[in-house]
């Protein structure tokens, strides 16, 4: 680590520092709320001090940045002096996501994506926070018992998010910079194949929709209702989605997630997702690995829209259809799909904790 202290002149701030931090970060009337948002939480307990260029450079090798992030990241490192409103920007993020460590049923608020006229300082903006918040997660993770592994694991899933972002964008950044938040306020964590999140039904955004009504989830019984602890199956890009994968992730989170998010009872755990609409077993066949794991869950009643998921997670782009080209099996399906007028569907699904199909 190296010794740049955090600039505490900028705390607390007045409000004619706010507008020059707009105006330096090039924000329009969105992002002075969102300044405004973070000008209201306390400083934490220890100041920002961020890993000096080698270090930062290893940390982010280590959660699988491509090389050219790990080289932009590092050289756009930001200075309390040099950089004030970048620097006083990362402090308010970080007392943001301190304030709110390991508690699943706060609100996700606003997490932009900063100008691109900024440049690779503004791109890089979420791999420096990653940076500023590493030790703060490894030492929660930590106090959990999260093992290393996993904990490493999970925080590496920028990396993923950063190779998306140049894929699609031919920039350095991230693509959806709340999913990292989740991480970064360790109610997420990646064992294997798949990730887990720990909330309760009905608190907080990460709660499953739909849902069962109340009349329904009081038939189901403990689990099923408002406030009953869960978990939340998320699927990351990579690897194929094969039986033996999912099988061992659940096997193995569910010993962990019961270790480090104890609690009296859970039944259950949920997936939301465009990948349990039904309809892709008539696209996909019963040999699909995506239709096996949909096999894993019974489906709750209702649906919500599904076309904006796919069309994020499958080709990345929001291009207009004629111009989408497929190459895998799954893109074509879905591809034929969209191109004859139909439409997917977001389902909600649920396992029972301890059980394996």
């Amino acid at each position: 680590m190296n010794d740049t202290a955090s600039a505490e002149h900028l705390w607390p701030l007045p409000d004619a520092d706010l507008d020059r931090i707009q105006t330096g970060l090039h924000l329009d009337a969105a992002g002075a709320a969102w300044l405004a948002e973070l000008a209201g939480f306390p400083p934490p307990a220890t100041p920002l001090v961020l890993p000096d260029p080698r270090t930062s450079a290893e940390i982010l090798e280590r959660l699988a940045c491509p090389p050219e992030a790990v080289a932009d990241a590092v050289a756009t490192l930001p200075d309390p002096e040099r950089d004030p409103e970048r620097f006083w920007l990362l402090e308010r993020c970080r007392a943001r996501l301190l304030a709110g460590m390991g508690q699943p049923a706060l609100a996700r608020g606003a997490w932009p994506k900063l100008p691109s006229s900024l440049g690779a300082p503004g791109g890089c903006f979420y791999l420096h926070l990653v940076l500023a918040l590493f030790d703060d997660v490894r030492a929660e993770h930590h106090r959990l018992g999260v093992p290393d592994d996993v904990s490493i694991a999970t925080l590496a899933d920028l990396g993923r998010h950063v190779a998306i972002e140049r894929a699609s964008t031919g920039r350095t950044g991230v693509d959806e910079p709340w999913w990292m938040t989740l991480h970064l306020r360790a109610i997420l964590i990646e064992v294997g194949r798949l990730q887990y999140s720990t909330f309760r039904l009905g608190e907080g955004p990460e709660s499953p929709f739909p849902w069962y009504d109340e009349a329904a989830a009081a038939r189901l019984g403990e689990g099923f209702c408002p406030g009953d602890a869960t978990l939340g199956i998320h699927i990351p890009a990579g690897e194929p989605l094969s039986p033996a994968a999912c099988e061992g992730s659940l096997a193995r989170a569910g010993e962990i997630t019961a270790a480090i998010w104890p609690v009296a009872t859970r039944r259950v755990a949920t997936c939301c997702s465009w990948l349990l609409d039904d309809q892709l077993a008539t696209m996909l066949g019963e040999a699909s690995n995506i239709v096996a794991f949909q096999r894993r869950f019974a489906l709750v009643p209702g649906a919500a829209g599904g076309d904006l998921d796919v069309r994020t997670f499958v080709f990345r782009t929001m291009a207009p259809i004629e111009e989408l080209s497929a190459t895998t099996t799954l893109q074509r399906a879905v591809l034929d799909h969209l191109r004859a007028g139909r439409h997917f569907q977001r389902r909600t699904g649920w396992v029972a904790v301890g059980e394996r199909a």
